[in-house]
């Protein structure tokens, strides 16, 4: 003889919405990448680049790492500010600024 259990054997299968979320963020958490450490060489390549960029308005792809997640973004550096570590960089979306802490990556497009 067998017996239903009607909506019992279904219950194990749903997830609270906390359980949910938790999950989903786990998920995001494990796509982070570490931020790559430069050395000294890589720091002058940089600077050559974005100051070549900023006299001769040279566009540039500026990599750059924000919360665990990599971004480039293409445009001509506009100012350099070493005073309070940004650069100024005009690129599609408009002006933007950048901190010098934030990239990783430089190169002449």
């Amino acid at each position: 003889m067998i017996r239903d259990r009607g909506k019992k054997k279904w219950q194990s299968a749903f997830f609270m919405p906390e359980h949910v979320k938790m999950l989903k963020q786990i998920t995001y958490d494990d796509k982070k990448q570490k931020k790559p450490q430069l050395d000294e060489q890589e720091f002058e390549e940089i600077g050559f680049i974005v100051m070549d960029s900023l006299n001769n308005t040279i566009p540039i792809k500026v990599t750059i790492w924000q919360d665990g997640f990599f971004k480039a973004i293409t445009g001509i550096v506009d100012k350099v500010d070493m005073l309070m570590k940004y650069i100024l960089f005009e690129c599609d979306e408009g002006k933007r600024k950048i901190m010098i802490e934030e990239i990783t990556g430089v190169e002449r497009v």
